[in-house]
């Protein structure tokens, strides 16, 4: 037995304890917790000065809460984007402010140039991107506290972790609170990219909610190996520690959420095609929900969900971020499946 699959079994026995022992009674208490936003953030890098979006890119991978655009929301907050922003009163430095504690704590060489420094964009923005997720951790494993869970952190960031848990959630003081409106605002608004609508208007049913649920994570980061049935996961390999999905993982998301948990295709795309290879579908039948295959039979590597007028949904590649895209036909192009009145649904019907 691997070292994984010895982690995943204790993580099970973990989880089975707590049931048993009280852990139920925490849970219920979480519940008052919403988030995370790990999806829906398309970063418009256009509004991030040039040399920051490199940092920023690779920063939006450190955990699914701290996107893209709520690091750059929050840079513009803290500092306007001045690497050489100083408070006087607080010593907090830097894009991203640090106080010389939290930066002792957390400081990180993000460019690999020898030194940790807060005034370094690189730096900085890595540092502030592992403080911002180990503050989501802070605030999911706290019991009592209500709120969305970024915006806890973000006044966690503000504010100090304790105040967020002394009040139960979001401090009720006006720089914390006006603190997380701007972040928000800003993330949603400037430095979110608008995206073209899906050409899915008129369109019902269970293929419009897979391809929603598979919208929901355009601009969430490929991650080999990674991804759930509940959402995006650690990669592996070339892609350890980025949260993210692989194709398959992102269609076997997308299936499974948008048909409200009773269609669950296999985990890749090998398989995928297998499961569903008793409804092959011409180029010229493509229904939205169909999905597309490339490789060679026994070898197939890639999987993108159509959703209508040409295009598709996919996780390409190492390094890029879940888009939307033109069908390619051509190349390895092998063939197209339909999921819907195939024998998993039929399967899931019938359970």
């Amino acid at each position: 037995m691997n070292g994984k699959v010895i982690g995943a079994v204790a993580v099970l026995l973990v989880a089975v304890l707590l049931l048993i022992l009280g852990g139920g009674a925490q849970e219920e208490q979480k519940r008052t917790l919403t988030g995370p936003m790990t999806g829906g953030c398309q970063l418009d890098e256009d509004a991030v000065p040039e040399p920051m979006r490199a940092p920023l890119r690779r920063a939006a991978a450190t955990c699914p809460e701290a996107t893209g655009c709520i690091l750059a929301a929050q840079l513009e907050t803290e500092s306007n984007w001045n690497p050489d922003a100083y408070n006087v009163g607080s010593q907090a430095t830097g894009l991203a402010q640090f106080i010389p504690t939290t930066w002792a704590a957390y400081g990180v060489d993000g460019d690999g140039d020898g030194t940790a420094d807060p005034r370094d964009p690189p730096d900085a923005i890595a540092t502030q991107a592992i403080y911002m997720c180990h503050l989501v951790d802070f605030v999911t494993e706290r019991t009592g506290l209500t709120g969305e869970i970024i915006e806890l952190a973000l006044a966690a960031y503000n504010a100090g972790p304790g105040n967020v848990e002394r009040f139960g959630g979001i401090p009720p003081f006006a720089e914390t609170t006006n603190y997380v409106t701007k972040i928000r605002d800003l993330a949603s608004g400037k430095y979110t990219l608008e995206r073209s609508a899906l050409p899915v208007e008129g369109l019902h049913g269970r293929a419009a909610e897979v391809i929603r649920f598979a919208d929901q994570q355009r601009g969430v980061m490929y991650a080999w190996g990674g991804g759930t049935l509940n959402g995006p996961g650690e990669g592996f390999g070339i892609d350890a520690g980025v949260v993210g999905f692989d194709c398959s993982s992102l269609v076997r998301y997308a299936y499974y959420q948008g048909s409200g948990q009773t269609i669950t295709l296999p985990r890749v795309t090998d398989a995928q095609y297998d499961a569903t290879k008793s409804q092959p579908v011409p180029v010229d039948r493509l229904q939205p929900g169909d999905l597309l295959f490339w490789g060679v039979l026994g070898n197939i590597h890639h999987v993108a969900l159509y959703v209508g007028d040409g295009q598709m949904i996919e996780a390409p590649q190492s390094g890029q971020t879940i888009l939307v895209t033109p069908i390619r036909t051509g190349g390895d192009y092998f063939g197209a499946t339909r999921v819907f009145g195939g024998p998993l649904d039929a399967t899931a019907v019938a359970a």
